[in-house]
């Protein structure tokens, strides 16, 4: 009886687990500013896409945990990188560089 007990724990544990695994990183996906129209999409091989109307460009970036972002401008340094601080709430993304915010909505 005792072993049961144990293994149904273990087995409920470990579906927790399992389940908190699967949370979707809230950082991914497609983003809007909203008075410029400049869309970013997070991917999450490290590469994202900046755009607006027709022309978009895509860079890498780098995540420091647990709030830092550093956009790599070129892989060979000739357009600098830049970092900010970064905060998702309700559909919002947050980005901050040099204490100035700008707010994206999921798009």
């Amino acid at each position: 009886m005792r072993y049961k007990l144990l293994m149904l724990i273990a087995i409920l544990l470990l579906g927790v687990f399992a389940t908190g695994c699967d949370e979707k990183d809230p950082l991914m996906g497609a983003w809007v500013e909203p008075v410029s129209g400049i869309t970013i999409e997070f991917k999450e091989d490290g590469t994202l896409v900046m755009g607006r109307g027709n022309v978009s460009y895509t860079m890498n970036y780098e995540r420091q945990d647990p709030d830092i972002i550093i956009f790599k401008g070129s892989n060979d340094g000739t357009v600098p990188e830049q970092r900010m601080t970064w905060k998702v709430e309700d559909d919002q993304l947050l980005l901050t560089i040099d204490g100035v915010g700008t707010v994206f909505n999921r798009k």
